[in-house]
């Protein structure tokens, strides 16, 4: 995985999907510059931001100025965490940790060849200061929240995974390669690695390397589950590719799917559901689906080409991105789908930032960022409104309820507490 400059590549891939064209997966862009990141807004400071009472947890919003603010969902109790200063500090990828304790982001100065990982309580007290020999484009807290695994640019490395010891305030390189995805086991000291095309590993966090498959299928994020016990990830044979469960202790594999083409997925938090869908060749497009687990029965969730989704922090809500192209603009709405049914939001255009940085690479951020509150009451994101009002809204998860705006905001991102 590798963040970058890639000009909206979600609202460019949905139109061209729209236009019948052929389509290319699998190259993430190149980092971005300092001053890309910390470019000042044209528009005025917001009033007072104001949001929707009595939902829990915390929300961190990087705004375009690169002023990161953490606040509750009413919008009181802000507190300003860190600023960019043009040309001369980024701050960017603020992530919370599992617990909802801490948040953590990654502030680049200088050149951009590396930089610092910060890290306070929600309220930005007891602060720790980490340098890193690296610019990193995405973090990632272990379960136990002792630990912050970052990927990056440096010297050595195209992508360097490098781990973080928060309390230490130590950090060291344990892994390279692109892309790079992974995801954690729940003790906090393995991971499981997709790196390239053709290494899927259980990395310790010494370095030390166990082969999972030597033939990785298409697909980008593979899924520890948090429970310890399951592997989920595609492998190719020669009869196929399959979307797998891979049982740890019995060393046995549960296929779930089969599937020709690309495969998104994500877990849902408990292991037992697997939303996912397929890209064939020529565009077509295999429905949105979720598969559970213990039945095997599959529910479609939509008939059409889906560039994001993300599951709900108790499982029971899928929050995906419906795709609604005009002839005079491509427009989004949020889709919510529970039990079988399913309703949609009004319509909105993602911003470049959320866009770019965290929805073409979803299925690994959705392990670990979240833009559900804690509760799966409300989800929080970043854009515009067929109004012309851009800026950070909360959207209650019920159906013909309209979004509150929260602030101005290009990213936004809940506490998971």
């Amino acid at each position: 995985m590798r963040a970058g400059p890639r000009f909206l590549v979600l609202l460019a891939t949905t139109l061209v999907l729209a236009a019948g064209c052929t389509v290319t997966f699998g190259q993430p862009p190149d980092a971005r510059t300092t001053s890309e990141a910390a470019a000042p807004p044209t528009s005025s400071p917001s009033p007072k931001p104001t949001g929707l009472s009595g939902a829990t947890g915390r929300i961190a919003v990087l705004d375009a100025r690169g002023t990161l603010t953490a606040l509750d969902a009413d919008g009181s109790d802000a507190v300003v965490l860190d600023e960019s200063v043009p040309d001369e500090v980024s701050v960017r990828q603020p992530t919370w940790s599992p617990d909802g304790s801490r948040i953590a982001w990654v502030r680049i100065t200088g050149s951009g060849t590396s930089a610092d990982l910060i890290t306070t309580t929600g309220g930005g007290t007891r602060p720790t200061e980490t340098s890193v020999a690296a610019a990193p484009f995405y973090l990632s807290w272990d379960p136990t929240s002792k630990r912050v695994i970052y990927l990056g640019g440096s010297a050595t490395a195209d992508t360097e995974l490098g781990l973080v010891d928060v309390a230490a305030s130590t950090s060291a390189p344990i892994d390279a390669g692109s892309p790079f995805y992974l995801s954690w086991n729940p003790s906090g000291k393995q991971l499981l690695v997709h790196v390239g095309t053709d290494r899927l590993d259980r990395l310790v966090i010494d370095g030390s390397l166990t082969t999972v498959d030597d033939r990785p299928g298409a697909f980008t994020a593979p899924v520890w589950t948090a429970d310890g016990r399951t592997l989920v990830y595609a492998s190719e044979t020669h009869g196929g590719q399959r979307l797998v469960a891979h049982d740890v202790d019995a060393d046995r594999d549960q296929v779930l799917a089969r599937f020709d083409g690309t495969l998104t997925f994500v877990v849902s938090p408990d292991g037992r559901r697997i939303a996912f869908q397929v890209m064939q060749d020529r565009n077509v497009v295999v429905p949105l689906s979720v598969i559970d687990r213990r039945t095997g029965t599959i529910e479609r969730v939509t008939t059409g080409y889906i560039p994001a989704f993300f599951w709900s922090p108790v499982g029971g809500k899928l929050l995906y991105l419906l795709p609604d192209v005009t002839q005079e603009r491509i427009w989004f709405r949020w889709g919510v789908y529970e039990d079988g049914s399913s309703f949609s939001t009004g319509r909105f255009v993602p911003s470049l930032e959320l866009s770019r940085d965290y929805l073409q690479f979803f299925e690994q951020y959705a392990q670990s960022m979240s833009l559900w509150s804690p509760d799966g009451g409300a989800f929080v994101y970043a854009g515009e409104n067929e109004s012309g009002e851009s800026g950070v809204w909360i959207q209650p998860a019920s159906a013909d309820t309209p979004p509150v705006r929260l602030g101005d905001g290009v990213v936004a991102t809940w506490s998971p507490a």
